[in-house]
């Protein structure tokens, strides 16, 4: 009974985001809810993954269906080979761990394709450019940070020739709202958990949802710099087809026209105060539950040892 509610629970904490309209309450507290319901995702496919390990030898179908030894299933392993005697129900259980394994290395194979890729731009560098930041040649209208590495703002030169001077000055205050803000940490743990929880249906519209109000971000930190909201609409929308690996561009991914429109709109973009409240209230719920669930993770690791019993029993029965 209490695994059920706690399963509710989790289900309905991870659902209730996608439910509500957050795209105008503060961006940064609507960016707390999308982290930590992915956090929250993370963590629910770890405890997952642990239960199937420990728990589902025990069932009963799937002790009956699983619970031979290999020299039954397939006795040349053993005779000719030597193979040692495990129940296939071992195999079985880890599954869900070489799942994780091979989502984690799969997030290490496009982070380092994306650095190979932010090498080679940066090999094009011409010089250095407007408020610190370094001119590439590239064709594209590229004015980004690197998701890892230096801080750093990259412009190519196709941007400065296609960008009046107050766009120019908007698009850097945006990408220096992006380091200000300290964006770039927070979409590298992002990519880690959504690599972990990328079994659960709607990670990636979480993930998609995390960016999108980092953009919103940089974009108010941008306004409040320059006071021109038109001048970084239009380079936003010069800069939406140009998404460079391994930076995180202006016209971000996806969302584009969205944000736009908040730039552009003459009515009040926030949302009323009944609802940033119910997104504070929420936020910290959240954030509340990741710790209480990462807490409880290593009791459940350790009050629940695998079942050596089927290894046991397995060898029990060969001898006889």
């Amino acid at each position: 009974m209490l695994e059920a509610t706690l399963g509710l629970t989790l289900t309905a904490a991870i659902a209730v985001p996608h439910l509500l309209g957050l795209e105008r309450v503060t961006p940064m507290w609507a960016a707390v809810v999308w982290l930590a319901t992915l956090a929250l995702r993370a963590l629910v496919t770890a405890v997952g993954a642990v239960f199937l390990f420990v728990h589902l030898p025990q069932i009963g179908l799937f002790d009956a269906l699983t619970h031979w030894c290999l020299h039954q299933v397939l006795p040349l392993l053993t005779t000719e080979l030597g193979v040692s005697e495990h129940p296939v129900a071992h195999a079985a259980g880890l599954l869900p761990a070489a799942v994780l394994a091979g989502s984690l290395i799969w997030l290490a194979f496009a982070l380092t394709r994306s650095w190979v890729a932010l090498t080679r731009m940066l090999r094009r560098a011409v010089g250095d450019g407007p408020a610190g930041s370094t001119v590439v040649h590239d064709h594209g209208l590229v004015v980004a940070v690197p998701r890892l590495g230096r801080r750093r703002i990259v412009v190519s030169d196709a941007a400065l020739r296609a960008m009046d001077p107050q766009e120019l000055e908007a698009s850097l205050a945006h990408e220096v709202g992006h380091l200000h803000r300290r964006h770039r940490p927070i979409l590298l743990a992002a990519s880690v958990l959504a690599a972990v929880a990328r079994v659960v249906p709607g990670t990636q519209a979480a993930r998609r949802e995390l960016q999108f109000h980092l953009e919103r971000d940089a974009d108010e930190y941008a306004v409040s710099r320059t006071s021109d909201p038109l001048a970084l609409a239009s380079a936003i929308c010069k800069a939406a087809t140009a998404q460079p690996r391994g930076l995180i561009a202006l016209g971000g991914r996806g969302h584009a026209r969205l944000r736009v429109g908040y730039l552009i709109d003459e009515q009040p973009r926030r949302a009323g105060r009944g609802l940033e409240l119910a997104t504070r209230a929420l936020a910290g719920l959240l954030v509340a539950m990741v710790f209480a669930l990462a807490a409880g993770l290593p009791v459940l690791l350790l009050g629940h040892p695998p079942a050596e019993a089927l290894a046991a029993d397995c060898l029990h029965q060969h001898a006889h």
